[in-house]
């Protein structure tokens, strides 16, 4: 580096006649400020000591420089304001940020820093997710995308409604996860993903968070950012090695094959995670999501065990099944009415009980019933007795995942729905568990976020190996097999 340049740690509030040699190693969309209507852009920096500093572009500057500090790009930058950061972010933005306005100068550089950009990246691997799932970690991950669904409207509990779009990963060991990505990236990232899919484009993500819907999951963040086909040598070791397996690829997008390729897992929680039922109530306030040991029974009997739902997202219909229509909540125009199971469960642990909710496939694998099955039998048999088509209780004590719902603030109770449902000495793996129970599959839902649903992509999502049909039907009390029918139903993307 020329002497003439300046480290960022060299400079401080009140320099003057500074100038640094930076790479742009995140840039994150531009948002409006929480308490004022100004719009403002995060980008971060980087020298070449690997040194970072957070830039801010405040309102009209965003549009003034949107074609300048490009994403991988090297710039030779001097004059900004730079003043120390608030106390309360110092750990996160380090002790210094800079303001980027019209006095700033700056100046492209014709290098190439990929390789010093990729040192700020720790990638967990597909296999790993789980252990950061429900957290606070940020993730990084490189995938290649394979697929994309539709763009679809969700209601968040504010009210408010918000733009979505998933797109399916794959990684080299040919496991496969599903991001959602939110608001600006459905705009920015997910237009070029989807005009340049069929280069089936790598992506290098950073600030990803990883949740507990449909299996394992990822989802963007504010802060998020990524490279996509970014000059980066591992990015065309992907591509290299997508030629070379190009029939595996399309292989996995065929629906049957995919079944048997995903050899990701949940595995059971180590003993200090779980938590007993009567201290579940003094925890839900800090912490949303528990592990308990226990046994679940269906109580009520008069309750009803599907309903009607949007195949895109899952939220209720009043169309008849099969019918396709324009969704009030998703604003998909091609939605499929499809039944979905759902009961309302107790669950039970040697210090007390809870009722929680299980929706989707958590629901049918609880059941040993899928949706279309209770609703053909509700549909013609009426008055038949349901005893003889679902299982009442748990024949052994389980593990169970569950979500504690707050349905706003002000309010004082919470619901709870069931994410998992795991054998007492499983670990989930490709299509069963590896325990007595091997017909029976643990799968996952999140119909509070009403973000998607398993059953609706293609290829199949991610994870599937937490939520997939078995490949033998469950056994009922009567003859009737129960295997699903979902894949006759799924709509081409």
């Amino acid at each position: 580096m020329n002497n003439q340049y300046q480290f960022i740690k060299d400079v401080h509030p009140g320099d003057v006649g500074w100038t640094v040699k930076v790479t742009v190693a995140e840039k994150s969309p531009a948002r409006t400020a929480k308490k004022s209507p100004k719009k403002y852009q995060n980008i971060i920096l980087m020298d070449s000591e690997g040194s970072t500093v957070q830039a801010t572009l405040y309102d009209h500057n965003i549009i003034a420089f949107q074609d300048e500090l490009i994403q991988g790009k090297t710039y030779l930058i001097s004059n900004a304001l730079v003043k120390l950061t608030n106390l309360e972010y110092r750990s996160q933005s380090g002790d210094t940020q800079w303001t980027i306005s019209g006095k700033t100068r700056i100046q492209q550089v014709d290098e190439n820093n990929s390789a010093l950009l990729l040192t700020a990246y720790n990638f967990i691997d597909f296999e790993d997710l789980e252990n950061h799932m429900d957290t606070n970690t940020d993730i990084s991950i490189i995938g290649m995308v394979i697929d994309t669904k539709p763009k679809r409207m969700i209601q968040t509990r504010s009210g408010n409604q918000c733009q979505v779009q998933d797109i399916i990963l794959v990684n080299k060991r040919l496991e496969t996860i599903i991001l959602t990505m939110w608001e600006n990236f459905v705009d920015n990232e997910c237009n070029y993903i989807c005009e340049n899919l069929a280069k089936k484009p790598v992506i290098i993500a950073k600030h990803l968070k990883v949740s507990s819907f449909n299996g394992v999951s990822l989802s963007t963040k504010a802060n998020s950012s990524f490279f996509i086909d970014g000059p980066f040598d591992i990015v065309e070791h992907f591509k290299t090695w997508a030629k070379k397996n190009v029939e595996t690829l399309n292989n996995i997008m065929s629906e049957k094959c995919y079944l048997h390729l995903t050899p990701s897992k949940i595995s059971l929680p180590n003993k200090s995670k779980y938590t007993d039922i009567k201290n579940i109530q003094g925890l839900q306030k800090t912490q949303r999501f528990f592990w308990i040991k226990g046994k679940a029974f269906v109580k009520v009997l008069n309750q009803p065990f599907w309903y009607m739902s949007c195949d895109n997202c899952n939220k209720v219909s009043g169309a008849n099944c099969g019918d396709i229509y324009q969704c009030v909540y998703c604003k998909y125009p091609n939605s499929k009415a499809a039944p979905r199971a759902k009961v309302y469960l107790q669950l039970m642990d040697s210090t007390g009980y809870i009722n929680a909710t299980a929706i989707g496939e958590p629901a049918e694998s609880f059941l040993l019933c899928n949706a279309n099955t209770l609703m053909n039998h509700s549909v013609s048999n009426p008055d038949s007795n349901i005893i003889d088509l679902i299982r009442l209780a748990t024949e052994e004590e389980k593990t169970f995942y569950i979500k504690a719902i707050q349905q706003n603030e002000e309010a004082t109770e919470f619901k709870y729905e069931l994410l998992f449902v795991l054998g007492s000495d499983s670990t989930v793996t490709a299509g069963n568990q590896q325990s007595k129970d091997k017909g029976k599959s643990p799968m996952l839902e999140d119909e509070q976020s009403q973000q998607m649903d398993s059953k609706d992509v293609t290829p199949p999502p991610a994870k599937r190996s937490l939520f997939q049909t078995p490949e033998t039907p469950l056994p009922t009390k009567k003859k009737t097999e129960i295997g699903t029918n979902k894949d006759k139903d799924k709509k081409e993307v």
